[in-house]
């Protein structure tokens, strides 16, 4: 991808995710309509968005559960669902940036950023840490890490040429 292309995509998913964070319930609407327009254009996103989705409700759900996140719902909101779908959309147009890199760098990148971005939505208001800032940072990138190993693992285990 030409650092022109990352730019873009990476301003696009920040985009997104600031509708999710910032117009939670209110602009569900928004984030679906972005999806699916991704979706219609790039029809093999699918299979990244879902399976990465999944995981990260997953993985939000028992940080739930667990009493680490609290969204102030029964599990996790709808726009965070569709902010999982989002992130696996973004990860389907970084694959080959990211397969280039070394898992352990993808994994500690990913948990450091995915920890700093549940940071951002703290402080925000869009969710509450029951088990302080400092625990909680700790769970965050160790969750995070795990989860991004898996997703660079995905990636590399075929050749790009099959993943689409």
């Amino acid at each position: 991808m030409s650092g022109k292309k990352l730019i873009v995509v990476g301003l696009l998913f920040n985009v997104y995710w600031l509708i999710a964070v910032l117009g939670q319930q209110a602009y569900v609407w928004v984030l679906v309509l972005l999806f699916a327009a991704c979706w219609w254009k790039f029809p093999s996103v699918w299979r990244y968005a879902f399976s990465i989705a999944f995981a990260g409700v997953l993985m939000d759900g028992v940080l739930s559960i667990s009493n680490v996140l609290d969204f102030q719902v029964l599990l996790i909101p709808n726009w965070l669902i569709m902010l999982w779908l989002g992130f696996g959309a973004f990860v389907w147009f970084m694959k080959e940036t990211i397969a280039n890199y070394s898992a352990a760098l993808i994994s500690l990148l990913g948990g450091v950023g995915g920890a700093m971005s549940y940071f951002a939505g703290y402080r925000l208001q869009a969710v509450q840490w029951p088990l302080g800032v400092e625990l909680t940072l700790i769970v965050l990138f160790l969750s995070w890490f795990v989860l991004s190993t898996a997703i660079v693992l995905m990636i590399k285990r075929k050749p790009l040429c099959e993943v689409s």
